[in-house]
């Protein structure tokens, strides 16, 4: 683990061990994702813009993330994820079509990115012609840096972002669809529904972390196997590898470097290091999932490895494990071995060390990744 002050006063401290890591994320009561819980005062009534985007359980703490939990989890159902496997593949086949009579392409505008953000809109209920301008609005929340946009352009499109989504929850009252948007306004546990702003920062939350997260898998996962031409070969030879090379891709280079933040609750000490009340914790994933305690031969990219070998804290761990889990694998799994199959004489454009990655702490992800077709 490592420490630094923070320009606020206290210490950033980031948690690096599997052990620790895997520690932190169980022990929700020590390491808050809520700062009020970690220092004296009252929690802050937000009413604001932001808060129509992050008042969701990634950012709630018991009791509140255990209600946003359960009203999620009766829409957000493994059923719904399962039958969206037919239409994944057709939605990959078809971005792949459109760019096989070219003799190259960038794997993440033409296809990592476009294949989450379509099956995503589709499981809401965004209607096809609503689309573009959907995509342009989450372009917004999803990675501003990534498309030129400045304070201001954020602002607006999060702004039309909520308006068109409270529109969209009250028209699921009046109007209920067999999509998800409907099943986030109908859920009720013990009486509890989600409120106006629950809505809205959940659709959000599904955007960011449901999109960024594949993108990222899809994008480092092929450059794994790009880079370690033995390892493609053996997929490309056997295709029921896939499963162990999708968490094989998880743990070797993951979508996820570093947690959002969490603050700790209470004084402790670990490993004599004293996190103080207040203090910011991070747990960098990237780290953990090449502890060499852990894990033989970390730094080997190794798609046979088996899964009870794999140990990765790719999606987290304890109540803040990530809801889309099951959504990534199955986009991953059908984004890879398709473009396998459409292009079985893949390989790099630019260099391998000449990849570019995405600035940032918490998502790690290429800029580009421009693959020759033939």
């Amino acid at each position: 683990m490592h420490g630094h002050a923070a320009p606020y006063g206290g210490t950033i401290w980031y948690i690096t061990r599997y052990a620790d890591v895997e520690a932190v994320l169980k022990d929700a009561e020590t390491f808050v994702k809520d700062p009020a819980n970690a220092r004296d005062g009252k929690k802050k009534a937000g009413n604001g813009l932001m808060d129509r985007i992050n008042r969701n359980m990634l950012f709630a703490d018991a009791p509140d993330h255990t209600r946003l939990r359960k009203l999620v989890n009766i829409a957000f159902t493994p059923r719904r994820v399962e039958k969206l496997t037919p239409r994944i593949q057709a939605i990959a086949d078809d971005l792949l079509d459109r760019v096989a009579h070219r003799p190259s392409f960038d794997l993440i505008d033409e296809f990592a990115f476009l294949l989450p953000i379509t099956v995503i809109m589709e499981m809401l209920g965004i209607p096809e012609a609503d689309r573009d301008k959907m995509h342009d609005w989450t372009k917004a929340i999803i990675a501003p840096g990534r498309f030129g946009i400045d304070l201001k352009g954020r602002k607006r499109r999060m702004r039309a972002f909520v308006e068109y989504l409270n529109l969209t929850f009250e028209q699921r009252r009046n109007n209920p669809q067999d999509d998800l948007i409907t099943g986030l306004v109908q859920a009720e546990a013990d009486g509890e529904r989600l409120s106006e702003a629950e809505l809205s920062s959940m659709v959000a939350l599904l955007f960011v972390t449901g999109h960024e997260t594949v993108v990222n898998l899809i994008g480092n996962g092929v450059l794994a196997l790009l880079a370690h031409p033995d390892q493609l070969a053996k997929l490309s030879a056997d295709h029921g590898l896939i499963d162990q090379a999708i968490e094989e891709m998880l743990r070797y280079d993951g979508p996820v470097e570093t947690s959002t933040t969490r603050w700790a609750s209470r004084d402790v000490d670990l490993h004599g290091q004293q996190i103080k009340r207040g203090d910011v914790v991070r747990v960098v994933m990237t780290s953990a999932n090449r502890d060499n305690e852990v894990h033989d031969r970390p730094d080997v990219f190794d798609i046979s490895r088996p899964i009870a070998e794999q140990n990765h804290v790719a999606f987290g761990k304890g109540i803040h494990y990530c809801l889309g889990a099951p959504l990534a694998r199955l986009e991953g799994r059908i984004a890879i071995l398709s473009l396998i199959r459409h292009f079985p004489n893949l390989s790099l454009v630019t260099p391998l060390d000449q990849t570019e990655w995405h600035t940032g702490v918490i998502f790690r992800g290429l800029k580009s990744l421009v693959l020759k077709t033939r």
